[in-house]
C-alpha cells in the first residue's frame, strides 16, 4: 500500500529528531567526525529508510504531475475540437436559415435565432493609433534587474540580497 504524504513526512520529523538526539548525546565521542555521525544515525535511527521512502513518495508525485499534465493537455485538444465543431455547426446553421430565409426557427428543444452582432473594433496597426486612445499603465517593478544590480554590489535604495537558503536536491537519473 503506497504511504500517504503526511505519513512520509511524519516519519521523516519523528527519525530526524531522533537522530537530532543521538548525535547530541553522542558529540562528546564522536566530536564532528561526519562518517561516524553518519554511521551512528544509521545503526540507531530508521532516518535513512525514512528519507528512501520521502524521495520514492517525490518520484511518485512528479510520475502524478506529469501525467496530469498530459492529460490535461489532451483533455484541452478535445476541448479544442469540440469548440471547433460546434462553431462549424453555428456557422452551417446560420448558411441554411440564410438560404431558407428563415430568422427564426422554435423547435421543441431550442429556439434558433440570427441575431446582428454589434460591430467591434478590429485594430490593423497598433503603432499608428493615437495616444489619447492608449491607456497609462501603472509602473511595474523588474525584479530581475533589481537582483541583477545587488548581485552586482549595485546599491538600490528600498532592496537587500537576502541570505539565500537551503532546499533539497534530488537526482534520480
Amino acid at each position: 500500500m503506497k504511504r500517504m504524504t503526511s505519513d512520509v513526512a511524519r516519519d521523516l520529523h519523528i527519525q530526524g529528531e531522533a537522530a537530532r538526539v543521538l548525535l547530541a548525546n553522542i558529540r562528546d565521542i564522536i566530536g564532528d567526525d561526519e562518517d561516524m555521525a553518519s554511521v551512528a544515525i544509521e545503526g540507531e535511527t530508521d532516518l535513512i529508510e525514512a528519507i528512501a521512502s520521502a524521495v520514492d513518495r517525490c518520484e511518485e508525485l512528479k510520475s502524478y504531475r506529469e501525467a496530469l499534465e498530459t492529460r490535461i493537455k489532451e483533455l484541452k485538444g478535445r476541448l479544442d475540437r469540440f469548440e471547433g465543431q460546434e462553431q462549424r455547426i453555428r456557422a452551417a446553421l446560420h448558411v441554411a436559415m440564410g438560404h431558407a430565409g428563415q430568422r427564426k426557427i422554435e423547435l421543441p428543444e431550442a429556439t434558433i435565432s440570427v441575431r446582428p452582432v454589434p460591430p467591434k473594433a478590429e485594430i490593423i496597426d497598433e503603432a499608428a493609433i493615437p495616444s489619447k486612445f492608449w491607456k497609462p499603465q501603472d509602473p511595474k517593478l523588474d525584479k530581475t534587474a533589481v537582483l541583477a544590480a545587488l548581485k552586482g554590489n549595485e546599491r538600490v535604495p528600498g532592496a537587500v540580497l537576502s541570505n539565500g537558503s537551503e532546499t533539497i536536491s534530488i537526482r534520480v537519473k
